[in-house]
């Protein structure tokens, strides 16, 4: 057990400090999406500090099939969510809530932090450093894994992604996406060139989601 840690018990249930109880949806309503209801069962439930185990996790949502996927989609929203492979101190099976990110329940947060990441990623794509840790990463990748660290990542994939990359294995190579294609194409781009392309798709992107934001007299399109 790590040092100072106290492990979650249903009979001991930490309230998420920085909101009131009151003013939290209940984390067992149907109509919310399942990351946005494991994102408030870790918050009310399990509380900021706390271990708990997947079978814990499982146990609250079993209508759900990859809610293990879901809470880890919660760490591109800002959420600190430790397993083995952070702490080694913990067990396979556990994982501990350290601390809560974008408040993910709020109409409009989600969209709006991942345009704020997306935003900050493609800023950093074109800094000249950005570009030499990758060149670094890259080369990198290509000395020999751990194999157990590559099966950890497959063994974490979703079952669509496996079958995607058990196809790619058959196959003996993996077909290019259109992302990658259009990425490609971008590099090509000269320094000027991709900078104005950035502005663009930066203006594109920020159209699309302003569309699908709550207006001040409720959802668009609402009656």
């Amino acid at each position: 057990m790590p040092p100072g840690v106290v492990y979650f018990q249903w009979s001991d249930r930490r309230r998420y400090e920085s909101v009131a109880e009151s003013e939290l949806p209940d984390w067992t309503d149907n109509k919310m999406g399942s990351m946005v209801r494991a994102a408030l069962w870790l918050a009310t439930q399990v509380g900021e500090g706390n271990v708990y185990t997947k079978d814990q996790l499982r146990a609250a949502f079993p209508d759900v099939a990859q809610i293990d996927r879901r809470v880890r989609d919660l760490r591109e929203l800002g959420w600190v969510i430790a397993t083995n492979r952070e702490d080694p101190q913990l067990a396979p099976n556990e994982a501990q809530f350290v601390r809560a990110g974008a408040a993910v329940w709020e109409p409009g947060v989600i969209r709006a932090s991942r345009q704020q990441r997306q935003s900050k990623s493609l800023a950093r794509l074109l800094e000249p450093e950005a570009l030499r840790v990758r060149a670094f990463d890259d080369i990198r990748l290509r000395q020999a894994p751990d194999p157990e660290a590559v099966w950890g990542r497959l063994k974490d994939l979703s079952q669509p992604e496996r079958s995607i990359i058990l196809a790619w294995i058959a196959m003996g190579y993996r077909p290019s996406s259109s992302v990658e294609l259009a990425w490609r194409a971008f590099r090509g781009l000269s320094e000027e060139q991709r900078q104005e392309m950035a502005v663009r798709l930066g203006e594109l992107v920020s159209s699309e989601l302003y569309e699908e934001l709550p207006t001040s007299g409720g959802l668009k399109g609402a009656p």
